[in-house]
C-alpha cells in the first residue's frame, strides 16, 4: 500500500480540515506514533479513556462484547479516522474493543494535550463534539437497515431553533386560552372556560406533536451513502439516499438567522438532482464528512488497483504467470424467467419470491383487498339475499326465478373478483443481477415491461404515505434513473427492497470493478512482456549485444 505523509492523513480527519499544512505538520511531529501488529488490541472494551487515537496507517475492527461471550462487529475503521471520540467527551468508559485487522500505525493523542489544543482550536472542539454525540445517538437508535460493517460518521437532527420555531403557535395556543380562562372566570362564562381548557389540550397536544414531529427526522452520513430520514406521524414515512459513488458536489448553504444560530442546509447534488440536509448544526463538518468519506471511497479503489497491479509485476519478473482469481470474473447469469411466472406458486398471496440471483416482488395484499372490495361485497350481498328468498325471509319473485338470477350474478362477480385479483397477481416488480424490471399485465389484454439497467441508478428513495401506509408497512419505491424514475408501487415492506436495490447495485459495481481490474492487469503484463521480450532476449543476431548493453531485467529492476 502506498502510504500519504502523516501530515497529509491529518487533513483527511474532519475536525482538523481547517488547519493550515504547516500546523498539521506541526502536529503530526508532536503526537507520539505507535504500532500494532495484526490482531492485537489497541483499546479495551471497558478501559479508562485517557487518548484519542488517529489512524494513519492499516484498518482496525471496532467489536462490542455481548454477555453471552459474542463479539458484535460495529464496523472497519481506516486512515484518517479516529479511535476514542465519543468516550473523551463524554467521559464514559471504552464502549467497544479495537483491534488491527493488519499492520496499523497511530497517533496517540493524550487528554492533558488534546485539552490544550481543543482549547485554542473551538472549531476542532465543536466538530469532535459532533461526531461524539453522532456515536452516541447512533448507539441509541441502531438503525436495523445499516449494512453489516457499515460506519455512521455523522448522525443529526434539524438544529433545535427549527423546534424553538414549531413550538410558537402551540405557545401562543396556550397564552391565548390562558387569556380566555381569565376572562371566563372573572365574568363567570361557562362556555369561554371550557373553551379555555380546550384550547389548552390542543396546544399541550399540538406542541407535544411538534416535538415528535422532531425528533423523527433524521440525516446520516456513513462510509456508503448519506440518507435523509423523514417521517411525519401518522402521515408520511420516507427515506432517501445517494450513494458516494453518485455524488457530484458538496455544499452548504445559509442565511443571516442561520449564520447568527450555526446552522445551515447541506446540499448533495447527484446525476439525477439533490438530497438536502435541510437546517442542520455544524453543516461544515457534516459536508467535510461526506466529501472524506467520498475523498476515502476513490482513494481506496485506486490503491487496491495498484496493489494488484504491482502484484502482476512481481510474479512476471519471477518468470510466473500471474494468479488472477477467476470465480469474481465469471459472466454474470442469464436473465431467467421469473418464479412468479411459472407454477403454482404465482397464485398464492405471497409477496416475495427469489430464485437464484432474482427476487420478485408483489404489491401489498392491502393492494388486493382495495381491488377486490366492490365484489366481494357485492358476492357476500347476493349470497345473503339468496338466503333470505330460500328461508322465506322476503317474497321476490319466485324461488326458481330468483335462484337463477342470484347464480348468474354469482357467477358474473366470481369472474369480477377472479380478474381483480390475477390482474394484482400479474403485476410485479423484479430484481436481477444486472436489471429491475417492472411488468404489467391486464388479464387477456396487453403485457408492458419496463426494464432499467441497475448501474444506471443513482439513487433510490422510499415513500410511506398515510397512516395504513405506516401500520401496514407498504409504500413506493422510488429508483431515479437518468431523468427519469422507476417506480415499484404499493409495495411490502419498502425499505428492504429499497436495500434489495442497492445491494445488487453494489455486487454489480464490485464484478465490473474486478473485471476492469483483471484487464489492466493483463494489459501491463502484455507490455512489460514486450519490453522484456525487446530488451532482454532480442533477436538471434544481436542477442548478446542486447545483452551487454541493457543487460538483465532483474538486475535493472530489482524486486
Amino acid at each position: 500500500m502506498v502510504h500519504s505523509k502523516p501530515a497529509d492523513l491529518l487533513n483527511r480527519v474532519h475536525f482538523l480540515r481547517h488547519l493550515t499544512s504547516e500546523e498539521r505538520i506541526e502536529l503530526a511531529e508532536v503526537l507520539p506514533r505507535e504500532t500494532y501488529a495484526p490482531g492485537e488490541t489497541i483499546i479495551a472494551q471497558g478501559g479508562h479513556p485517557d487518548c484519542l487515537y488517529i489512524i494513519l496507517y492499516g484498518e482496525v475492527d471496532v467489536l462490542r462484547g455481548e454477555e453471552d461471550g459474542e463479539w458484535v462487529s460495529l464496523g472497519r475503521l481506516v486512515p484518517g479516522d479516529t479511535i476514542g471520540a465519543l468516550e473523551m467527551i463524554y467521559r464514559q468508559p471504552r464502549p467497544a474493543t479495537v483491534r488491527s485487522v493488519e499492520a496499523t500505525v497511530v497517533l496517540r493523542w493524550d487528554r492533558t494535550l488534546l485539552t490544550q489544543f481543543m482549547k485554542a482550536q473551538p472549531v476542532a472542539l465543536k466538530g469532535l463534539q459532533f461526531v461524539a454525540q453522532s456515536h452516541k445517538l447512533a448507539e441509541k437508535l441502531r438503525f436495523s437497515w445499516l449494512r453489516e460493517g457499515e460506519v455512521i460518521y455523522a448522525l443529526a437532527r434539524k438544529h433545535s431553533f427549527v423546534l424553538f420555531q414549531r413550538l410558537t403557535i402551540p405557545v401562543l395556543m396556550l397564552g391565548g386560552a390562558s387569556a380566555l380562562i381569565l376572562w371566563a372566570l372573572l365574568g363567570d362564562v361557562t362556555i369561554a372556560l371550557w373553551g379555555g381548557f380546550g384550547l389548552v389540550l390542543a396546544g399541550i397536544l399540538f406542541g407535544i406533536w411538534q416535538w415528535l414531529d422532531w425528533t423523527n427526522d433524521y440525516y446520516i452520513v456513513t462510509d456508503r451513502r448519506a440518507v435523509w430520514l423523514e417521517k411525519v406521524i401518522g402521515i408520511y414515512d420516507s427515506r432517501r439516499e445517494a450513494p458516494l459513488h453518485t455524488i457530484l458536489s458538496v455544499s452548504v448553504g445559509t442565511d443571516i438567522t442561520g449564520r447568527m444560530m450555526g446552522f445551515g442546509d447541506v446540499v448533495i447534488r447527484t446525476y439525477t438532482g439533490k438530497v438536502v440536509f435541510h437546517n442542520v448544526g455544524e453543516a461544515q463538518t457534516i459536508a467535510a464528512l461526506i466529501e472524506a468519506n467520498w475523498q476515502r471511497q476513490r482513494a481506496k479503489q485506486d490503491s487496491t488497483d495498484r496493489e494488484s497491479l504491482v502484484e502482476a509485476l512481481e510474479q512476471r519478473l519471477h518468470d510466473e504467470e500471474p494468479q488472477i482469481v477467476e470465480e469474481s470474473l465469471t459472466s454474470l447469469p442469464d436473465e431467467a424467467e421469473s418464479p412468479a411466472t411459472r407454477g403454482l406458486g404465482r397464485w398464492g398471496f405471497k409477496v416475495r419470491f427469489e430464485d437464484k440471483d432474482t427476487i420478485t416482488y408483489r404489491k401489498h395484499w392491502a393492494v388486493l383487498l382495495r381491488e377486490i372490495s366492490v365484489p366481494s361485497v357485492l358476492f357476500i350481498t347476493v349470497i345473503g339475499l339468496l338466503g333470505a328468498r330460500l328461508g322465506g325471509l322476503i317474497s321476490l319473485l319466485s324461488p326458481g326465478i330468483f335462484l337463477l338470477i342470484s347464480i348468474t350474478a354469482l357467477m358474473a362477480v366470481s369472474a369480477w373478483w377472479l380478474y381483480r385479483y390475477v390482474d394484482w397477481a400479474n403485476d410485479i416488480y423484479q430484481i436481477t443481477a444486472q436489471q429491475i424490471i417492472d411488468i404489467y399485465k391486464k388479464p387477456l389484454a396487453r403485457e408492458e415491461r419496463k426494464v432499467a439497467p441497475i448501474e444506471n441508478i443513482l439513487g433510490t428513495e422510499v415513500d410511506r404515505k398515510g397512516l395504513i401506509g405506516i401500520l401496514l408497512n407498504y409504500g413506493d419505491v422510488v429508483a431515479n434513473v437518468g431523468t427519469e424514475q422507476f417506480v415499484f408501487e404499493g409495495v411490502f415492506d419498502p425499505v428492504t427492497i429499497q436495500q434489495d436495490i442497492v445491494h445488487a447495485q453494489e455486487a454489480l459495481m464490485l464484478h465490473k470493478a474486478e473485471q476492469a481490474r483483471f484487464k489492466r492487469q493483463g494489459e501491463m503484463v502484455e507490455l512489460f512482456d514486450i519490453y522484456h521480450n525487446k530488451y532482454t532476449q532480442g533477436d538471434s543476431e544481436d542477442g548478446d549485444e542486447n545483452s551487454q548493453r541493457y543487460g538483465n531485467s532483474r538486475d535493472r529492476y530489482p524486486t
